[in-house]
């Protein structure tokens, strides 16, 4: 089976608050796990940056899923593709609140031209050295 990542970022709507984050997460890793889904949500400076690991057709499904979400806006693709192996393989899904840790400051300032998280600038490759970064915060 060949397996796909999926990166996108999103703006999250005015209001949203850590409770939203809760629910967000539960479902997630309920449905993703079900699906054989796996991968991480960071989240920070009102946006998300999430990236997706499994088959084609789920992946697909789940983004698609992901877009009719209404506590988030604008989506914007940043890369789809065929990948080797898994890089999130221990969460079918981690939400990581990005905040003013001087480690995840300094993440976000080697991938940002300020300490304002702002995904939307970044490529596909620097999304993915991002979020690995945040894993071995993490892990």
């Amino acid at each position: 089976m060949a397996l796909y990542r999926l990166i996108y970022v999103s703006q999250a709507i005015a209001g949203l608050n850590y409770a939203d984050l809760k629910d967000i997460m539960n479902k997630s890793e309920l449905n993703n796990r079900q699906a054989g889904i796996t991968g991480m949500l960071s989240f920070g400076d009102s946006m998300f940056l999430q990236v997706l690991e499994g088959s084609r057709r789920v992946v697909s499904q789940t983004y698609n899923r992901i877009l009719l979400d209404k506590r988030h806006t604008n989506a914007e693709l940043i890369e789809f593709s065929e990948i080797e192996h898994r890089d999130f393989t221990i969460w079918s899904m981690k939400a990581v609140q990005l905040d003013n840790q001087p480690a995840i400051r300094e993440i976000i300032l080697k991938y940002s031209a300020s300490s304002t998280f702002s995904p939307v600038s970044m490529t596909g490759k620097q999304s993915l050295s991002f979020l690995r970064e945040l894993i071995d915060t993490y892990r």
